[in-house]
């Protein structure tokens, strides 16, 4: 019979083969929570197996549709699907009404994710002098320094698949890895690269706006992190926990001594060496630590990396800001005064060009659902016919001729083809569309890399 020992309890309980975790928990008064009744329908009954994980039977179909589902770890198991076949030590993870209401996913709120142990890799930076220059400009200046440096850095670091983790005053925290990306490390290390490069175009800028001397410090770190989802149920953010993150933090803090701009330890060194070229090393002992480690300043990507990671256009999509962007036509094959209709998995986009702006918006009048363009896959009886624009740049319907300000959306005229009875002069089987003043579907659009992007939540 298996002997499974249960913590934080510290309680040996004998089971029966064949019997799961939970039913032999409950036998012996062991209060593992079940908001599902032993189903696999949530996973308030998860335990980290700490000791026997290895002799432990395949997940059930039940416990891996779960555990795909909410990322759980390796060693995360749910008791009620467990039927250990040999000896294993557990904790418990849902200890008490507050942790039970963090993870059941019977509950009317997103589930919280549990942690996993994974390699990733810790990007901390902060503003050098921030201190002086805070006490120099005004508050709204300094707010507004911040913004438009995060803003910047922030779509680097998503562009080079990165994830965010917080902002606190002048520094950010992200973490690259969280994915289990095997490039990571190389991403990492060229974010950072071009994070340096984005603040040195910014210089000038503040320094002819504010006369200061605007410049950052890095480090990054390869090491083991928990990622997990921290905060109150409906308000989580993904975050790393564990060691690395304070290194991470000292490596940047080392850039103050040292002098560099950017130091990323031994351990990711051994991962990049290959793919980077090193300014210098320096032997220092970080804060809070005892030993000295190497230090690694960087100067840039090797040819082949550098090429390979910022190719231009080789990707179709792209995740940033909370978008999906598509890459839809070359910058260059749209004229002032061009549109083009595109065909999207959910509706058709026209992107165009007036005044040097690209524009973007639903291909459907938000009253009648009919194009406003007709695009060569959709040409059926109407080619020819086209929605117009009037001097001031408002998109006018062709089919009832309200007018839409292209900017916000909002209509600026309505319908001066409407009957008496408010439908639509012409197609008076739709019905009156008076009522229905909806705006233009605006869609967010870029340009970069030579192309046009479209933006989908």
């Amino acid at each position: 019979m298996p002997t499974l020992l249960s913590l934080p309890d510290d309680i040996s309980i004998k089971s029966a083969l064949g019997e799961s975790v939970l039913e032999a928990a409950r036998r012996a008064d062991v209060p593992i929570a079940c908001a599902c009744g032993g189903k696999a329908k949530c996973s308030t009954c998860r335990i980290w197996i700490l000791d026997g994980a290895e002799g432990c039977p395949e997940r059930t179909a039940l416990e891996r549709t779960l555990v795909e589902r909410l990322g759980l770890g390796n060693n995360v198991r749910l008791a009620c699907q467990l039927r250990p076949a040999s000896d294993i030590t557990f904790r418990r993870l849902v200890l008490d009404e507050t942790d039970l209401r963090m993870t059941s996913q019977l509950l009317p709120h997103r589930s919280t994710s549990a942690g996993e142990l994974k390699s990733v890799v810790i990007f901390f930076s902060d503003v050098a002098g921030f201190t002086h220059f805070s006490e120099t400009l005004t508050p709204y200046d300094v707010m507004y320094l911040l913004n438009r440096y995060f803003t910047q850095v922030a779509e680097v670091i998503e562009l080079n698949d990165g994830y965010i983790d917080k902002f606190v005053g002048d520094g950010l925290m992200a973490i690259f890895g969280v994915k289990g990306q095997d490039d990571a490390p190389v991403r990492a290390v060229n974010a950072a690269l071009q994070t340096l490069a984005t603040v040195d175009r910014l210089k000038p800028f503040f320094a002819s706006m504010y006369g200061i001397d605007f410049d950052i410090r890095v480090g990054l770190h390869l090491g083991e992190a928990v990622i997990g989802s921290v905060g109150s149920p409906g308000n989580e953010r993904l975050t790393a926990i564990g060691d690395a993150v304070n290194v991470a933090s000292r490596v940047e803090a080392a850039n103050k001594e040292a002098g560099t701009r950017l130091l990323i330890t031994e351990t990711l060194h051994e991962r990049v060496k290959d793919e980077v070229e090193v300014s210098d090393f320096i032997r220092v002992r970080l804060r809070g630590t005892s030993d000295r480690i190497s230090l690694y300043e960087i100067k840039k990507l090797k040819v082949e990396a550098e090429r390979r990671l910022n190719e231009k256009g080789a990707r179709e999509t792209i995740q940033l800001g909370g978008k999906t962007w598509q890459r839809t036509v070359a910058t260059s094959e749209l004229k002032d005064g061009d549109h083009k209709v595109i065909e999207f998995q959910a509706l058709y986009v026209v992107i165009l060009r007036r005044g040097g702006r690209v524009y973007a918006f639903n291909n459907a009048c938000p009253h009648l659902k009919l194009p406003f363009f007709e695009s060569t896959s959709r040409a059926n009886g109407h080619a020819g016919q086209a929605s117009t624009f009037d001097q001031d740049g408002t998109l006018v319907c062709r089919w009832h001729h309200s007018g839409f300000d292209l900017d916000t959306g909002e209509i600026v005229k309505w319908c001066e083809a409407l009957n008496a009875d408010g439908t639509s002069a012409g197609m008076e089987m739709l019905g009156d569309i008076s009522k229905n003043r909806a705006p233009l579907h605006l869609i967010p659009c870029r340009e970069e890399d030579g192309y046009i992007w479209v933006g989908f939540d």
